[in-house]
């Protein structure tokens, strides 16, 4: 739905597929370190703004940290997630509240490449 919403808003293509990519390491970290909402699912949305792309991913909560950005060595098997969301978005945090927690990431150049003039 994501890539489909996007790309019939004639989103360039290279954030297409960021986006997808972003959803993906959100969600997987959201089903392996936190709890679901209350009933039992993760939260997914997204929003195209003047700066570029919103995706936000919640989820009921982590059993033990906030999301935060780690540092894997070349032999760990986990950890990267949050890295190739700071590499890939202009800005991402996140917010938590009663029995929830939101990755939210903003990835820029929303608008698609200008057509090309013909003279």
């Amino acid at each position: 739905m994501l890539t489909a919403d996007l790309r019939a808003q004639r989103i360039h293509d290279s954030t297409v597929e960021e986006a997808a990519l972003l959803v993906t390491e959100l969600v997987g970290n959201a089903v392996r370190y936190a709890r679901p909402l209350p009933d039992d699912c993760l939260l997914v949305s997204w929003q195209v703004e003047a700066r570029g792309v919103q995706i936000r991913v919640t989820d009921g909560g982590g059993l033990l940290d906030s999301p935060h950005l780690a540092y894997a060595g070349p032999r760990d098997t986990r950890g990267r997630g949050l890295s190739i969301v700071n590499a890939l978005a202009a800005v991402w945090g996140v917010d938590g509240g009663a029995g929830s927690t939101t990755v939210w990431v903003v990835l820029p150049g929303s608008s698609p490449p200008p057509a090309p003039v013909r003279l």
